[in-house]
């Protein structure tokens, strides 16, 4: 046995070591994703493959475990990309790109690839998650992308939402799928492409928050919940409510102006002091500004202005309109219209969060002045500073 085959035989050793040791960097990602995914080693050899990976270039999961990423790289550019892989693990940071690579029978295609760096506290072992699709099949994936989070959806909505905390495996997937569209986003898309990449992204992160905090849902709908108090930064809590809808905002070429006592806020210097349940009152004002995002024409301005008279009230306005048939039935369960994606029950949440701090939602509409919402809060929650 020559002294290639036994360090080959010593790698594929250790690498089954490692991986055994850390099999929550993959399983729970892999399998159910219609999106080439691999992870490599800090040398450069595969640790995990799924079937979309095995599928893109023709091997099976055993031919590639244990070999260099190379054996998917053409002999002229595999420098280049040793050097990027290298350059990868000093920097620590996501890599993107297009690149041709072979299949099995040597067959070159181009391929667009993101990376992202892995790290395991308790191990130390880094690692790199590399996403891959076909450049040709870009828009295919992302339909994929959009069928899978379906199926995981329409599972979720057969079950009352109180069990739906039991679904440690879909919350794994679902957290797997808004990494994945948060990289692939990073591409360069077309206009169509980005909006369902954000929108897998979006609706990921919405269901993940559905299902951490089924149970306190469930204890909201029946009175039976206790808020967690806690002292916070209105001012601070929108500001980074609105950095998050960036793209949306930049896509409709909307803007927000945030007003105190008819005063214009500054996020840099400004602050109101809060006392309430910040992780819900968050959940409240990203469902309210996500609202009024979506309502809103192109080029309009979406206007936020907190007064402080008998109570504490925040009032959203946007120059849409909500349309009559729901206006009945606006802040019950499950009601929608107009949005592709919209669960219906964003503004039923706002409104049981409202009620635990003993507030109301409210809301005016009309085509003249389009739509407001009114959350009113007992004034003794408020410190201003």
């Amino acid at each position: 046995m020559d002294s290639f085959q036994k360090d080959t035989e010593k790698k594929l050793a250790m690498i089954k070591s490692s991986f055994e040791k850390n099999n929550e960097l993959s399983y729970e990602i892999f399998e159910q994703m219609p999106i080439g995914i691999c992870i490599t080693d800090i040398d450069g050899y595969f640790t995990d493959v799924n079937t979309t990976y095995c599928d893109t270039y023709g091997y099976t999961k055993e031919e590639l475990i244990g070999k260099p990423f190379t054996t998917v790289v053409p002999d002229e550019y595999t420098g280049v990309l040793n050097k990027l892989h290298d350059d990868f693990f000093e920097k620590q940071s996501e890599l993107q790109g297009r690149w041709t690579v072979q299949d099995k029978n040597k067959q070159q295609f181009e391929i667009i690839t993101n990376a992202a760096f892995l790290y395991d506290e308790d191990t130390k072992v880094k690692k790199k998650m590399t996403l891959v699709v076909k450049a040709l099949e870009l828009n295919l994936t992302i339909q994929r992308l959009k069928t899978t989070i379906d199926i995981l959806e329409n599972k979720i909505e057969t079950q009352d939402i109180a069990n739906r905390l039991a679904e440690h495996d879909m919350r794994n997937r679902l957290s797997s799928m808004v990494s994945i569209a948060s990289i692939l986003s990073k591409s360069e898309l077309n206009p169509d492409q980005t909006k369902w990449v954000r929108m897998l992204k979006n609706i990921g992160k919405d269901t993940i928050k559905l299902l951490t905090s089924a149970k306190d849902f469930a204890m909201m709908e029946r009175g039976k919940y206790i808020p967690e108090i806690s002292s916070f930064d209105l001012i601070g809590l929108i500001a980074n409510e609105t950095s998050d809808l960036k793209e949306l905002i930049e896509e409709k070429e909307v803007s927000f102006s945030l007003f105190h006592e008819e005063k214009e806020c500054d996020p840099g210097t400004d602050k109101i002091i809060m006392k309430g349940d910040e992780f819900y009152l968050q959940h409240l004002f990203q469902n309210l500004l996500r609202n009024a995002l979506e309502a809103s024409p192109h080029q309009e301005t979406i206007k936020i202005e907190i007064e402080t008279d008998a109570l504490f009230t925040v009032k959203i306005s946007n120059k849409g309109v909500i349309p009559k048939q729901i206006r009945d039935s606006f802040f019950d369960k499950y009601t929608t219209s107009g949005k592709e994606r919209g669960t219906g029950l964003g503004t039923y949440i706002s409104k049981m969060i409202a009620e635990i701090h003993n507030g109301t939602l409210s809301f005016l509409t009309n085509e003249e002045d389009g739509t407001t919402l009114t959350l009113k809060l007992p004034k003794e929650i408020l410190s201003i500073h």
